[in-house]
């Protein structure tokens, strides 16, 4: 039975890229996931996937390092130089407007498709001399004081000394270690479309908050085109998904005052798609139990150890933080410790815990503050908007923790 520094489990962008920082380190990695497919094959060069990230400092780096983002085509990469967010009155007072140029930074994020950051992830791992793929169904695991054995469903047996668990947010691996979640399901679903608008984005993201309690976002996509996530109520989310293309683009236009001002007319690339959403934290990243004495062998990445609203825009960049702190701390690693050494799992533990719970809280609170129809939060909520865009000194200190 061959023998692995680490296992991955999971086949998304934050199993893609688990395996392949890990393995240009030098560690030999199997992956394990029942489908390497992309989700986004479309062989159609106007095509455009409509789930999209924001991607921050942070998450560039991290594909800049593992040589991915120069392989990435930059064409399809949009450039955030400014943020515009919207209160729920219509006045264009009531809005907070972030600058790259006023915060002497290149820009604010890059907007890039979900498909084409996997697509390109699983090129350079298939190109990766000490990556294994196996593609399978994770049927059971067991640790031991040496290493950490898998079973797959077909009856395979294989054998590492960490078994890394990106397998998503409904992780079978956190639900089988009994590892307790905290979470709460917002009554809201997020709809997603992408737009070609009459109007050119100027490289401008907007995110209005609605009267009702929804949040709207138009995102800029490459061109005079847009991404929207709009996170409804779910039987609002429902009747937009199943609205035809006209409809949907006018249901936007209607939904501000502003908003045929900035984006003029509407027509849709890409059919609606939803997603529920809710926050979750896993109330411990390691496993197989919380006892110090013994040795973990089981990390938790990703969307198996936190989801949060994308009022942020922050859920992919905080799963790649995890893969960023978990290949910086085995690279700087002592010669003298091994990669299963729980000294340097405690120190991927504790460094985590902090960022996912200051962000995960800081969305969170966001959220009930902008979806409750209470007049009161909503003059405090609006104040607060055009208090910030008074002061330079907050929105510098906000762009800086943004860019993280």
């Amino acid at each position: 039975m061959t023998n692995y520094d680490a296992i991955v489990v999971g086949a998304g962008i934050a199993g893609k890229a688990t395996s392949l920082r890990l393995a240009q380190l030098g560690m030999k990695i199997l992956h394990i996931a029942p489908s390497f497919d992309t989700g986004f094959n479309s062989i159609d060069q106007n095509a455009w996937d409509s789930r999209i990230y924001a991607l921050s400092a942070s998450t560039q780096q991290l594909l800049n390092d593992m040589n991915v983002w120069e392989s990435m085509d930059q064409s399809r990469i949009q450039v955030v130089s400014d943020m515009r967010i919207f209160g729920d009155v219509s006045d264009k007072n009531n809005e907070l407007h972030f600058s790259a140029y006023s915060a002497t930074v290149p820009q604010l994020a890059w907007i890039v498709e979900s498909g084409h950051i996997e697509k390109t992830l699983d090129m350079a791992c298939k190109f990766s001399g000490n990556i294994q793929r196996v593609s399978d169904l994770v049927a059971d695991f067991l640790v031991s004081a040496d290493s950490v054995s898998v079973t797959t469903q077909s009856g395979q047996r294989f054998e590492g000394k960490l078994l890394l668990a990106a397998d998503g947010a409904k992780s079978p691996i956190r639900e089988k270690l009994q590892i307790e979640t905290t979470s709460n399901v917002y009554d809201q679903t997020a709809v997603v479309a992408n737009f070609k608008c009459e109007k050119h984005h100027q490289g401008t993201a907007c995110q209005w908050f609605l009267p009702n309690g929804e949040i709207l976002a138009l995102l800029p996509l490459p061109d005079k085109k847009l991404s929207m996530v709009w996170s409804a109520r779910p039987a609002h989310a429902e009747k937009l998904k199943n609205m035809s293309g006209e409809e949907l683009c006018e249901a936007i236009l209607q939904a501000h005052a502003q908003m045929k001002e900035r984006t003029g007319l509407l027509e849709m690339m890409t059919p609606p798609q939803s997603f529920p959403l809710r926050r979750m934290k896993a109330k411990r990243i390691l496993g197989p139990d919380n006892n110090p004495k013994v040795n973990p062998r089981v990390v938790l990445i990703g969307d198996a150890a936190h989801v949060m609203h994308p009022l942020a825009g922050q859920g992919l960049n905080l799963g790649l933080r995890d893969v960023a702190t978990l290949g910086n701390i085995f690279k700087s690693k002592e010669d003298f410790r091994s990669i299963d050494d729980p000294v340097l799992l405690r120190r991927y533990e504790r460094s985590r815990h902090g960022d996912t719970d200051a962000l995960l809280f800081t969305t969170d609170q966001l959220q009930k503050l902008f979806i409750s129809e209470s007049n009161h939060l909503k003059t405090v909520r609006n104040f607060g908007l055009k208090l910030v865009n008074r002061s330079a000194f907050l929105k510098r200190q906000l762009i800086k923790k943004a860019l993280a």
